[in-house]
């Protein structure tokens, strides 16, 4: 009786063990449908501060000449004031995520953003006035914009964005 107490109890564990480690795996991986598009991917030049870049192919911009100095990439995580897109061009070369909502969203709209972005590590959070969607994803190469329209924020396509695309740049930083 003993042996069979002991059996079960090493197989309760190891279903535990296994449960929690297909739950790990399956959590990471994006569930929904992939709303982004593929951007062409222009050149990653090195420009020097302050040359100011207008030739990007996407708004917001996904790639292409970017600064390369003490301030950019900026510092990942969340921004309250708008960032230079040629410093956050250089964060998406490195693998990072964008997310960008023009200023007008609503604060509690914003709130949720900054959880997202807190939730997930090579993730930046910036204001930007030049959006010309409420909400953008960008990546390297991967752009995925919105409005809200009265909706509430669809924060799982969001997470699946990141999921997705972050560490797909072509100079990977950890």
């Amino acid at each position: 009786m003993r042996k069979i107490f002991k059996w079960a109890a090493v197989a309760v564990v190891v279903a535990g063990i296994l449960g929690g480690l297909f739950y790990f795996i399956r959590s990471s991986q994006p569930q929904g449908q992939d709303f982004s598009q593929l951007i062409p991917v222009l050149d990653p030049l090195h420009v020097t501060r302050p040359t100011s870049v207008t030739d990007y192919n996407s708004n917001p911009p996904t790639s292409g000449k970017h600064w390369s100095d003490s301030k950019a990439p900026v510092a990942r995580g969340i921004h309250e004031e708008e960032e230079p897109d040629e410093a956050l061009v250089h964060n998406l070369e490195h693998g990072e995520v964008w997310i960008s909502y023009h200023p007008r969203i609503p604060e509690e709209t914003k709130e949720e953003l900054r959880k997202i972005t807190k939730d997930f590590s090579k993730v930046v959070l910036a204001p930007r006035s030049k959006n010309d969607t409420d909400i953008a994803l960008a990546a390297w190469g991967r752009l995925d914009k919105f409005n809200l329209d009265g909706r509430p924020l669809d924060q799982k396509r969001i997470e699946d964005f990141i999921k997705r695309y972050k560490n797909k740049g072509p100079e990977l930083i950890p």
